[in-house]
């Protein structure tokens, strides 16, 4: 049901584009871009662009340079204000940080790792965060960006497990659903959110172009 006197936000996710050192268990490892990551983002980004303009009133980005390193130059390259958000920092990966899944496999075999790739609400990385401590701080920030947003459409740029994690929650999948959209790198997804007489709607409108 749509409000025509609603306030409306539009929240889109970006998630960065290739690091360097390509595939990895990356988490909270602060690896920058690649040249590939950089034309990746900046590619998809100025698709939003209309007559040289983008449609963003700020940017809310990850602390991690992955990510906050494009934010902080889109935001000087179009004079917009830029957030940086701890809490949508990527899942803590413990042990298996800054390593590849053949890295993994070799030092533990696939069990708990195929595990954790098939229901990630059930089994935690070795010395890694929780899905559910994860869901929740991922929940506040999401909470505090929706009731003060800096702006009416704002560009929120993070990761692949942050950007599902936002995805799962606005459309009520259960948290062990958390990596059902597959977003590859640079992926952008819409999000509304309205305010109205009878309350508060989100709605994705869509995901991962």
């Amino acid at each position: 049901m749509r409000f025509p006197e609603a306030e409306l936000t539009t929240i889109d996710l970006l998630r960065h584009g290739e690091p360097v050192g390509g595939r990895m268990l990356r988490g909270s490892t602060d690896h920058p871009l690649s040249e590939t990551g950089w034309q990746q983002v900046t590619d998809a980004v100025m698709r939003q662009t209309v007559d040289g303009h983008l449609p963003y009133d700020a940017i809310v980005t990850s602390p991690l340079t992955r990510c906050r390193e494009f934010a902080l130059w889109l935001g000087e390259e179009f004079d917009l204000p830029v957030q940086v958000e701890d809490d949508f920092a990527e899942l803590h990966l413990g042990r298996w940080e800054g390593k590849t899944h053949v890295q993994v496999f070799a030092e533990e075999g696939t069990e708990r790792m195929s595990a954790f790739w098939f229901d990630p609400a059930a089994v935690s990385p070795p010395g890694g965060e929780t899905l559910q401590a994860f869901d929740a701080r991922l929940a506040e920030a999401w909470q505090q960006l929706l009731s003060n947003p800096p702006g009416k459409h704002v560009l929120v740029v993070a990761h692949l497990f942050v950007c599902n994690g936002l995805l799962r929650q606005v459309i009520e999948q259960p948290l062990s659903r958390v990596l059902a959209m597959d977003l590859p790198y640079a992926a952008i997804s819409r999000v509304r959110h309205e305010r109205h007489a009878l309350g508060e709607t989100s709605f994705v409108e869509w995901i991962g172009r």
